[in-house]
């Protein structure tokens, strides 16, 4: 039969056992609040980070396009018409890709060497 003594010690151990479950509750609810607060606070600023980025880029463009017309403003003033450019440029690349097309179909082998090569070339470049 147990003393009065060891049913005291016994109780105020459950006691304390009881409390510090009760604290580690309370502690791990005010954890999980404060990791969900924080995770919508990350989540708000990853928002408007990606508006600032669409604002910025938007800026961006619209400065790309102002110099475009200004250059091919001043351009045409001095006489060079830009349009033109465009197309003799496009047809010089149409014309690029049709002598490729040529000379893989006429010479397939010399075609891969030469890519081989080249490629081999760019690899001992990049390890430098």
């Amino acid at each position: 039969m147990a003393s009065a003594a060891q049913t005291t010690t016994r109780d105020s151990l459950h006691d304390a056992a009881d409390q510090a479950e009760a604290g580690v509750r309370e502690t791990a609810r005010s954890a999980g609040a404060t990791l969900r607060e924080a995770a919508s606070d990350v989540a708000d600023g990853a928002a408007r980070a990606g508006e600032k980025a669409a604002e910025m880029k938007d800026a961006a463009m619209d400065g790309a396009a102002d110099v475009a017309r200004d250059v091919s403003a001043k351009l045409k003033a001095v006489g060079i018409d830009t349009d033109v450019m465009l197309g003799a440029a496009k047809d010089q690349a149409g014309d690029l890709k049709k002598m490729i097309a040529d000379e893989l179909a006429e010479r397939p082998w010399r075609t891969l060497g030469l890519a081989a090569a080249a490629g081999v070339v760019l690899g001992f470049l990049s390890t430098r």
